[in-house]
């Protein structure tokens, strides 16, 4: 019973979080980042919210709670730290506040199904952008 009921919860997150998605998607495509919108969604959003304020539905299952990502340029005077965030994705930056193993390298499992750098770059730079119209 108690599995079932913990399905069942895991079941209405994931309805409500697709919703959100959604609404979150049609609004990235009338502003022309379908990529990062899409692989923010698919690689960014369990964790770091819809909204990038580090409050996604798979927050409860972590040991340590995801970065706010709206506050990125604020925590560096103002300037968007556009290289070590990509460094951090990436993987070849460990993001100390994550720890070495909080948040999954993307930069190596986007080599492992693109299998060139100008994708992998491509892939990373589109979600980068989409972050950057988080910062408040």
């Amino acid at each position: 019973m108690i599995k079932y009921v913990m399905k069942l919860k895991s079941l209405s997150l994931l309805v409500v979080m697709l919703v959100q998605l959604l609404t979150l998607v049609q609004a990235e495509l009338l502003q022309g980042n379908e990529e990062g919108a899409n692989e923010y969604i698919n690689s960014c959003a369990a964790c770091h919210g819809i909204d990038g304020k580090g409050n996604g539905p798979m927050v409860d299952q972590l040991i340590k709670q995801p970065k706010d990502l709206t506050i990125l340029s604020q925590e560096n005077g103002g300037s968007f730290p556009e290289t070590v965030i990509y460094q951090i994705i990436d993987g070849r930056r460990v993001n100390l506040s994550h720890g070495p193993q909080e948040m999954p390298i993307w930069g190596m499992r986007f080599r492992i199904t693109e299998g060139n750098e100008e994708a992998v770059d491509a892939r990373i730079s589109n979600i980068i952008k989409f972050i950057e119209k988080f910062q408040i």
